[in-house]
C-alpha cells in the first residue's frame, strides 16, 4: 500500500511481513520449497523468506522490475534468494517448478488475474498454493496502478494519481488513502474487471476445484490452494480460525478509519504550516522593503523638509523592519 511519507509510514502496517504468522505455517504445510514473491519492497518479507529458505534449503525468485536498494542489498548477501527484474505476470513463465505464489505486486484486475492463470499453468499432480495481498479494502473492488501505461488500454478504468479513498465513499475525492504521486486509485469503486477481490472471485469461478481462505486484515490476505493438493485438508484447518474472522475485520475497520484521522489530522497541519511559511515569507518581504524605504531619499528628503530630529520616520520604519514596536515620541509622525 501504500503512503509512505515519514511521519505516516511508522504507523500504517502494510507489509505481508505483519502476516508472517498466518503465511510460512501456510508455507510449510504446503511442502514449499520453490517460491516466488512478486513485489519485493525494501525486503521486509523477503528476509522472513530467505531465512526459511537457508534452514530448509529452498530457493525463492523475488520478482521485482524496480528494486529498492534494500532489496538489492539483501538480495546480494542471499544466496538462496534470486532477483528477477521483470514486470508480473509476464516473468513468471520463466521460472519453473513453483511450489508458492506470493502476489503483492500491482493491485489490479488485469494484473492480477494475469498472475493467477500464470500459477494455475501447471498440470499433473503440481498443486502451488497461491497467496495474494490486498484483496480488502481498498484495492478489493478498486483497481490500483503502479504502470497504467503498461496494460491494454481496455484493462485500465479511468484513474487518479492525486485524489484519495474512504471507506463507503465511491468515488475517489479529498483525504483519505492516496498515492501522492506514486500511484493511481481507479476513480470509482466496484463494477465489472475492477479490484483484487473481483479478479481472485472471477479466476475461481473458472477454476472450481480452487478454494480461497480470505483473512481480513492487514488491507486483506487471500490464500487460494486446490482441493486436491495433498495439503488440502491440513491447510484448510490450519487456516480455519483467520478465514472471514469477524473480530480481526472488527480490527481492521477500526485500524483504517483511525488511520484516516490521524492522515486527515497531519494533512491539515502541513496546510497550517504552509500557511505560516507563506506568511513568514510575506514578512521577510516586509520587512526588507521596509529597510529599503528607510534607507531612500524620499525618507530622508522628508524628515529634512518636515524638520523631524535626528531621522523620526527613518528610525521608525527601521524599528518597524526589526520588529521593534514605535515609542511613545514616533507615534505622531
Amino acid at each position: 500500500m501504500a503512503e509512505v511519507d515519514g511521519a505516516r509510514a511508522p504507523l500504517l502496517l502494510h507489509s505481508l511481513a505483519s502476516l508472517r504468522e498466518v503465511i510460512l505455517p501456510a508455507l510449510d504445510t504446503a511442502a514449499a520449497r520453490n517460491v516466488v514473491e512478486v513485489g519485493g519492497e525494501v525486503g521486509g518479507f523477503t528476509s522472513h523468506l530467505a531465512e526459511r529458505a537457508r534452514k530448509g534449503g529452498g530457493r525463492v525468485h523475488v520478482v521485482d522490475p524496480t528494486p529498492s536498494p534494500e532489496l538489492e542489498e539483501l538480495v546480494a548477501r542471499s544466496p538462496e534468494l534470486t532477483l528477477v527484474r521483470e514486470a508480473s505476470p509476464a516473468a513468471l513463465s520463466s521460472i519453473p517448478d513453483v511450489d508458492a505464489y506470493l502476489l503483492d505486486g500491482d493491485h489490479n484486475y488485469a494484473t492480477v488475474v494475469g498472475e493467477l492463470s500464470a500459477a494455475a499453468q501447471p498440470a499433473g499432480e503440481h498443486h502451488p498454493l497461491v497467496v495474494i495481498h490486498d484483496i480488502g479494502w481498498p484495492c478489493a473492488r478498486r483497481d490500483q496502478y503502479y504502470r497504467p501505461e503498461a496494460l491494454p488500454p481496455d484493462a485500465v478504468h479511468p484513474y487518479s494519481y492525486d485524489g484519495g479513498v474512504r471507506p463507503g465513499r465511491r468515488e475517489v475525492g479529498a483525504g483519505g488513502f492516496s498515492g501522492a504521486g506514486e500511484f493511481a486509485y481507479a476513480l470509482e469503486e466496484g463494477g465489472a474487471r475492477n479490484g483484487v477481490l473481483t479478479a481472485v472471485e472471477d479466476f475461481l469461478a473458472e477454476h472450481p476445484s480452487r478454494e480461497l481462505v480470505r483473512v481480513p486484515c492487514v488491507f486483506g490476505l487471500g490464500v487460494v490452494y486446490d482441493r486436491g493438493a495433498p495439503y488440502a485438508e491440513a491447510l484448510r484447518e490450519q487456516l480455519a480460525v483467520y478465514d472471514q474472522n469477524p473480530l480481526l475485520a472488527r480490527l481492521e475497520e477500526n485500524r483504517i478509519s483511525l488511520y484516516i484521522r490521524v492522515h486527515d489530522a497531519l494533512a491539515e497541519l502541513e496546510h497550517v504550516a504552509a500557511e505560516r511559511d507563506a506568511a513568514h515569507g510575506a514578512l521577510v518581504d516586509l520587512r526588507a522593503a521596509l529597510r529599503a524605504l528607510a534607507g531612500s531619499r524620499t525618507i530622508r528628503a522628508f524628515d529634512a523638509l518636515t524638520l523631524r530630529p535626528a531621522g523620526r520616520l527613518r528610525r521608525v520604519l527601521d524599528g518597524l523592519a526589526n520588529d521593534a514596536q514605535p515609542g511613545d515620541d514616533d507615534q505622531a509622525v
